[in-house]
């Protein structure tokens, strides 16, 4: 494999190339052709060389390469032989040592590499498209990544929704509610006496008439804070009363560990995920991480369990979500690697 009239690959390009590579090479691990293809391409530029060896890393990140035993499989064999010195024929009949290999040991982790590959590749597809199916079905309105769409309710209100975010509503004669069923959404509110608003999301009712108000859900945590007007929240569990917040308030509900705080928080910083800023507070880069991922549209992981509970605090930029992320992790020794345009490992590796 080479470059032609000049034009030079991308480090994009190559580790799209590496990637294929490996998946190639788990699939097909007894396949000399291939092999001796993938010799030329690793030869043919020292970028090629280390794309191959950033992708195997991130690979291994992902959890690709676990297996019950510790041999190698297929793949990671081929990155042991392709960066180790050249040696001399050995074992019967001068044959390389690696055609001496049994066949049924080939095929055994030929076997394996195939079903790691395809597991890889089905969880992905059901990580990426299993959810919005399911939101689809439920959703009155939904959003994908990076999209931010304001909606116009039938009572005057409107509803500001996030990236990858979505609800359900419900205008009667008698009652307004909506129902956050995923991601963040603002809401400024027609006052109605007649007929108080009520949204749920994820463990809290929040319950007004006439107010603006940001609300959002993560796997974990809850939380609702008021711009202007009153709110009054109830947390559905049932045994606290209901929590009252004045503007410039915010209330956070664990859901993991049970626990209600209320903290102050700068008026412009509520909502500013609409002019292209979001604001976190005292969460954890788990999670930051999960609110980030709502605008960009490539796969985001954070393998690192003692970098993904850390504790984060700021305001970070929605134009460049890759730069906020970098932000978010450098901090504690964190790196964002790109497997390819679609696929962001964070590691402190």
């Amino acid at each position: 494999m080479f470059e032609l009239g000049g034009y030079a690959k991308s480090e994009h390009e190559r580790l799209e190339e590496a990637t294929g590579w490996i998946l190639r090479l788990q699939n097909a691990p007894a396949n000399s052709l291939l092999r001796a293809q993938f010799d030329d391409w690793i030869a043919a530029s020292p970028a090629n060389r280390a794309a191959w060896q950033d992708a195997n890393v991130t690979w291994r990140l992902l959890g690709a390469f676990q297996q019950a035993d510790e041999r190698p499989l297929a793949s990671e064999q081929v990155v042991a032989e392709a960066f180790a010195p050249a040696t001399a024929p050995s074992g019967s009949g001068g044959q390389p040592r690696r055609q001496q290999q049994g066949r049924a040991g080939r095929a055994t982790r030929g076997r394996r590499a195939t079903i790691v590959a395809a597991a890889l590749a089905a969880g992905l597809a059901i990580w990426i498209v299993a959810p919005a199916l399911l939101l689809s079905l439920r959703a009155d309105h939904l959003t994908h990544a990076g999209q931010n769409q304001q909606i116009n309710l039938a009572d005057g209100s409107t509803v500001d929704l996030g990236g990858s975010s979505a609800i359900s509503t419900q205008l009667t004669d008698g009652q307004r509610q909506v129902t956050l069923l995923s991601g963040q959404a603002f809401f400024d509110v027609r006052t109605d006496k007649a007929r108080p608003f009520i949204v749920d999301v994820a463990g809290i009712e929040v319950k007004v008439t006439g107010t603006a108000f940001d609300v959002q859900a993560t796997s974990t945590t809850t939380t609702v804070a008021l711009l202007h007007g009153s709110i009054e929240a109830v947390v559905e569990r049932g045994t606290e009363p209901a929590i009252h917040l004045r503007p410039g308030q915010m209330l956070t509900l664990d859901r993991t560990a049970g626990t209600i705080s209320v903290s102050e928080v700068p008026a412009e910083d509520i909502g500013s995920w609409r002019q292209g800023r979001i604001f976190i507070a005292d969460a954890s880069v788990g999670e930051a991480v999960e609110l980030l991922q709502r605008y960009h549209q490539a796969w985001i992981t954070i393998p690192d369990r003692a970098l993904a509970q850390r504790r984060v605090s700021g305001l970070f930029d929605l134009k460049d979500v890759d730069a906020a992320l970098s932000g978010l992790v450098e901090p504690f020794g964190g790196k964002v690697r790109q497997l390819t345009p679609l696929t962001r490992v964070i590691s402190r590796w």
